[in-house]
């Protein structure tokens, strides 16, 4: 059976992390990073304030859908999708599923507590080789990408209880699996769920 398995969970989880580990690990998957796929079109782009981020950000999750799509047309066996996923994904990501015969896996990623991401996340975006400047940016061209200074742009309370929030607001789509902590996850165990189910 073709498998869609959905990496979701507030930003610093680990999303990015476990689905690279798991496309390495899963012969015949292909990995769909939203954030990656972001990153290129703003490079190619770049944006001079919030309302030219904002339309950007409409065309990237378009092209994210379509590449979705595309992927389960030409029957891609294992498809890696990795987003802080929220409720409205949950028809679209459900419907082409079912159109197109793929099993889903939602993984939820939380952390052992708040403070462990929030540290992450603080460490994360103050690096410039961490994280893409694009993220935290309302202006953004690629000749001045050595140029941006990090900035840390969440704010406590707002994240904490976007995080607390996490599991009612995932989309929980098919078989559901939920990590507490990356650093304890073991891989081996996690894939044999996934090809056994």
């Amino acid at each position: 059976m073709k498998k869609l398995i959905i990496i979701t969970g507030v930003s610093g989880t680990g999303k990015t992390t476990l689905a690279r580990i798991l496309h390495e690990k899963l012969k015949n998957s292909i990995f769909l990073s939203y954030d990656e796929l972001s990153e290129k079109i703003y490079d190619i782009i770049g944006f001079k304030n919030k309302e030219q981020k904002k339309s950007l950000c409409c065309l990237n999750i378009s092209i994210y859908k379509k590449l979705i799509k595309e992927s389960m047309q030409r029957e891609d066996k294992i498809i890696i999708l990795e987003k802080p996923f929220k409720k409205e994904w949950k028809k679209i990501l459900n419907d082409l599923a079912n159109k197109y015969g793929y099993e889903i896996y939602t993984i939820n990623i939380f952390a052992k507590d708040f403070q462990t991401i929030w540290n992450r996340l603080l460490k994360r975006e103050m690096s410039k080789k961490e994280r893409h400047p694009s993220h935290y940016l309302e202006e953004y061209y690629y000749n001045k990408k050595d140029k941006y200074e990090p900035f840390f742009e969440y704010k406590y309370d707002r994240f904490k209880n976007e995080y607390d929030k996490l599991l009612s607001n995932s989309i929980n789509l098919g078989k559901v699996i939920n990590i507490q902590d990356i650093e304890k996850v073991e891989i081996d165990k996690l894939i044999n769920e996934i090809k056994n189910c």
